[in-house]
């Protein structure tokens, strides 16, 4: 698995900062940087962003390979298990199916939607602000 870290301090981009203190979120991605579009398909985005900020106001971004993206079957679900063991707390997202959806509510992980063509950067601001919309599954 091949991980990129990019250590930055907040004082380079205040709005890049997720919360206070220490949070880890995971956007799927169509590549390994900030500067990459948000992929709408979460099991099937071939890369996710990682960005997690401490309480000393840095921030750090990692970049994983979904080892699910081209799985015949069960891709959101392998991928949302590989989200989880990579720590995210959230996730950002255009669309996660009801299995994969599952997993991150048992285990206590928000969803977050993204509409439109949006960089990793801009749905981190996005997110930031307060912009996004939690996902929730209507149960009849």
């Amino acid at each position: 698995m091949r991980i990129m870290t990019i250590l930055m301090t907040m004082a380079m981009d205040k709005d890049l900062c997720i919360e206070e203190g220490e949070v880890k979120i995971a956007i799927s991605s169509t590549g390994e940087t900030l500067d990459s579009k948000v992929d709408p398909r979460f099991g099937r985005a071939p890369y996710f962003v990682v960005v997690e900020t401490d309480e000393t106001g840095e921030f750090q971004i990692s970049s994983h390979a979904n080892e699910a993206a081209d799985a015949v079957s069960g891709a959101g679900t392998e991928a949302a298990q590989q989200v989880v063991r990579a720590g995210a707390k959230a996730v950002v997202t255009g669309a996660v199916g009801p299995h994969a959806f599952e997993i991150f509510e048992k285990l206590g992980r928000e969803v977050y939607w993204v509409q439109g063509d949006l960089t990793v950067e801009e749905a981190i601001r996005k997110y930031r602000k307060g912009e996004l919309r939690k996902m929730t599954i209507k149960r009849l």
